[in-house]
């Protein structure tokens, strides 16, 4: 049963948080600090740590502020009084000046914290007069036939860094090509990936993954999985008349496709990282993606604990094993299709070249 009395909260905002929360909450165990009553997740590399009282907040504020955490110092916001009605009341329908109720404007609410990033491409500039949606490039606003949903898994080990400062190595690339209008996956690519800086598998990352030394030894080199997924793919896109996002060769009859993903982490941070480490030649058409994590926050205004989560929440129910490339990327292409169905927009979340065409993958 819940207290129907109206206690003020206290709440601290912590930014440059490592992505696994139980980091921080081992962390905050070793200080000298008050009970807290919630600590929880809040956008990217933010946690709220909420406490009863002022003088407790005002006490961990005071700690917390010359700490650092994982070699990054922690950056702490004054407490807010009253901070989740403050937090809840933001993001809850609105009274306009005419006394109407309005839905409030989520995509800025989203950018205010974080959560979703605006790429400008060809010139475009920000418009004060405009919505969100109509000052996206035409390149970002279009409605997609097919997408290709990719989910690499990666050497990995247990107590390691965050994953934007860890050195993985990718060690599965799969991709599944699926058509929006009907659900059904019509092409896929899979191949497992030789590592070669750290080439034993830790024992943690083979019970995460299922992946055994067995079958990386038997891999082939990132670099040449990536000249025959180039290959496939240009064969998957010419057999349909497919169309990247930028490409040069498009007709009137062409049909858009787009690279999705969950999280920025497959293409912003583990190929971009590897590929640069080692001298790689990345595709073009990597540097262009959906973040369907952050176009499922927005659209159905809820902040899922995992992917799991996240399929639970719109009625799906994850097939095959968990932190199985092939399986997470199928289960990501259910997902984008659901959400399409139910008439979310998907759209460009980032671009790593926004002033440059790519060339045609055909």
């Amino acid at each position: 049963m819940q207290n129907k009395e109206n206690k003020t909260a206290y709440i601290l905002l912590i930014k440059n948080v490592p992505k696994r929360l139980q980091i921080l909450e081992d962390f905050l165990k070793k200080l000298n600090l008050p009970a807290q009553q919630n600590i929880k997740a809040f956008g990217r590399k933010r946690a709220l740590i909420t406490y009863a009282t002022e003088t407790d907040a005002a006490k961990a504020f005071d700690i917390l502020q010359n700490q650092q955490l994982l070699n990054k110092k922690l950056c702490v916001s004054n407490f807010i009084e009253g901070g989740i009605k403050q937090l809840q009341k933001t993001k809850s329908t609105q009274t306009n000046e005419n006394g109407n109720e309005s839905e409030p404007d989520m995509p800025k609410i989203n950018k205010q914290l974080g959560l979703l990033e605006t790429i400008y491409v060809d010139g475009n500039q920000r418009s004060t007069t405009s919505t969100t949606k109509s000052r996206k490039s035409n390149l970002s606003n279009q409605n997609y036939d097919y997408v290709v949903a990719i989910d690499f898994e990666a050497t990995c080990w247990e107590d390691q860094a965050p994953p934007s400062w860890r050195e993985s190595e990718i060690i599965e690339f799969p991709a599944v090509l699926i058509n929006l209008k009907t659900g059904k996956i019509e092409a896929e690519f899979h191949k497992y990936i030789l590592p070669i800086e750290i080439p034993k598998l830790s024992a943690f990352c083979t019970s995460l993954t299922g992946i055994t030394q067995k079958t990386v030894e038997s891999g082939m080199p990132l670099q040449i999985a990536l000249t025959i997924f180039q290959e496939w793919l240009r064969k998957e896109l010419r057999a349909r008349n497919l169309v990247l996002p930028k490409m040069t060769k498009e007709s009137k009859q062409s049909k858009s496709c787009a690279l999705v993903t969950w999280t920025d982490w497959d293409f912003g941070i583990c190929l971009a990282k590897e590929c640069a480490r080692k001298g790689l030649k990345k595709p073009s058409f990597f540097n262009q993606w959906i973040d369907i994590r952050a176009v499922y926050r927005e659209w159905y205004n809820y902040r899922p604990m995992n992917f799991a989560d996240a399929l639970q929440h719109v009625g799906l129910t994850f097939e095959g094993r968990e932190h199985s490339g092939i399986d997470d990327a199928k289960n990501l292409a259910a997902l984008t299709h659901k959400m399409v169905t139910d008439g979310a927009k998907l759209s460009i979340t980032k671009d790593l070249t926004p002033y440059q065409l790519n060339s045609n993958c055909w």
